[in-house]
């Protein structure tokens, strides 16, 4: 594991809600051994990640399930908005050691590997999307030693997970591994309150490109 390239983001405000207390009391008792189920009902639900004056990023972040061969760890799938960004990304978080899956060659800007991961919504065809990988800041949840695939998002698609249709329905992402041995899962069911997702998201769509 090389880690020579590292990312930390700011220190954020996050807007809690009673449902995301009781998620976090569920991701903290899973320390010792990784849940192997994605959050269901009250505990399934969007963390509001807001901005520090030096960090001008937004984000909603829900909690979900990597697997690989026959291993299970925590994850989170974070959607970004930057104020002075035209576009939405996405972060990928989960601890690759729990896993047994390699990391290194994605990681850095020297990384040997993109991807592409296959992101499923639903019954929805599959979108394949190039990534870059490094060792950074997971979040307020339990993901042991966090490692991020950072990727961009087209703003039609983004726009279509915003509709209503979506709610309730599962998000199923696949990182194939670099040297093979078949690819790493992550599923992730999104919320049936989809308003801060909404509040993170919309503001990024349909800016003009700044040149």
């Amino acid at each position: 594991m090389k880690r020579k390239y590292i990312q930390r983001t700011s220190r954020r405000c996050l807007t809690w809600s009673t449902a995301y207390l009781g998620m976090l009391a569920l991701c903290a008792s899973t320390t010792a051994f990784a849940q192997s189920a994605i959050p269901t009902g009250k505990f399934n639900a969007w963390l509001h990640e807001k901005p520090v004056p030096e960090a001008p990023l937004y984000r909603a972040r829900m909690a979900g399930v990597a697997s690989y061969k026959t291993y299970h760890a925590n994850a989170t799938m974070a959607f970004n908005c930057r104020t002075d960004s035209a576009h939405v990304s996405a972060e990928l978080t989960f601890d690759p050691k729990v896993l047994g899956f390699d990391t290194d060659p994605y990681e850095g800007p020297d990384a040997t590997a993109s991807g592409p991961i296959t992101v499923t919504s639903g019954n929805d065809a599959p979108v394949r999307i190039k990534v870059g990988g490094w060792f950074g800041d997971g979040g307020p949840f339990d993901t042991g030693t966090p490692f991020l695939f950072g990727f961009s998002l087209d703003d039609a698609l983004v726009r279509h997970w915003t509709a209503d249709t979506t709610r309730g329905h599962n998000l199923r992402i696949e990182v194939p591994a670099a040297k093979g041995g078949g690819s790493m899962t992550v599923a992730f069911r999104w919320p049936d309150d989809d308003a801060v997702f909404k509040q993170v998201v919309l503001p990024c769509l349909g800016k003009p490109t700044a040149h």
